[in-house]
């Protein structure tokens, strides 16, 4: 587990950057789960992972709230989720996604997943605004999490 501190909306903007360097370098890591409370800055985050993608001057990036999934046309392409409306039913673009070693999937409120649809690697990543600074822990689980965030740190 790693924690990083991020002081403004600009780092906030330039780690969702690294992240996409590091999904880059790690081809087998597709999956993120975000969590925070409202404003914690999750869409934030997406928004500059998938600028820093290719093509993600293409994507319209905006919170999946009310749509439930956005997909970016990036290289790789980026599935988009936002479970806080979802309830138990997930979507099956979503399920569909997580299978698929091709798609970057990122999941807002990813709370609400439960643990059987999960794959084998992947990142917890939960945000937490405090005070003008907002703080990052990321937890890997699997092999090619770990390799990833080890790149990352």
């Amino acid at each position: 587990m790693k924690t990083f501190t991020l002081s403004t909306l600009e780092d906030t903007i330039g780690f969702g950057h690294a992240l996409a360097e590091m999904l880059c370098a790690a081809p087998s890591l597709r999956v993120l789960l975000l969590y925070g409370p409202l404003g914690s800055g999750k869409t934030t985050l997406v928004g500059g992972l998938v600028r820093a993608l290719p093509n993600g001057d293409l994507a319209e990036i905006s919170s999946p709230s009310f749509t439930v999934c956005n997909h970016y046309p990036t290289t790789p392409p980026v599935l988009h989720c936002d479970l806080y409306r979802s309830g138990s039913a997930l979507p099956d673009e979503m399920l569909d996604a997580l299978d698929d070693d091709a798609t970057i999937t990122i999941v807002e409120w990813a709370e609400h997943m439960p643990p059987d649809v999960l794959p084998e690697d992947f990142l917890d990543i939960r945000l937490q605004a405090c005070h003008e600074k907002r703080s990052v822990t990321i937890e890997p689980h699997g092999s090619s999490a770990r390799a990833a965030l080890e790149y990352l740190a």
